[in-house]
């Protein structure tokens, strides 16, 4: 039987993960804070990868992007991967 895994993809700005699989990881609403207050409301990045590799999931692969200066952009891609444990019954597939 064929391995299944489920799949994350973190976006990380300024030391903290900001989006995973697009979605808002901060305690804080844009419309209701400044930028320092939003990034401070995401969890560092050590931390997420801490608790998500307590939770099974792998760091696989990092993307960091870079301008057309050389230097790196602030934002960077986490990929994360996590076998999912079939239960025997294929039904749900």
């Amino acid at each position: 039987m064929a391995k299944t895994f489920k799949y994350r993809v973190c976006r990380t700005q300024m030391a903290r993960v900001t989006f995973v699989n697009g979605h808002w990881q901060g305690l804080q609403v844009a419309e209701e804070s400044n930028p320092a207050e939003l990034y401070n409301s995401c969890p560092m990045v050590w931390e997420y990868l801490e608790s998500s590799g307590r939770d099974g999931w792998e760091l696989v692969g990092v993307s960091s992007e870079v301008n057309g200066m050389g230097s790196p952009n602030a934002a960077n891609l986490l990929f994360l991967k996590k076998e999912i444990i079939s239960t025997g019954d294929d039904s749900n597939l």
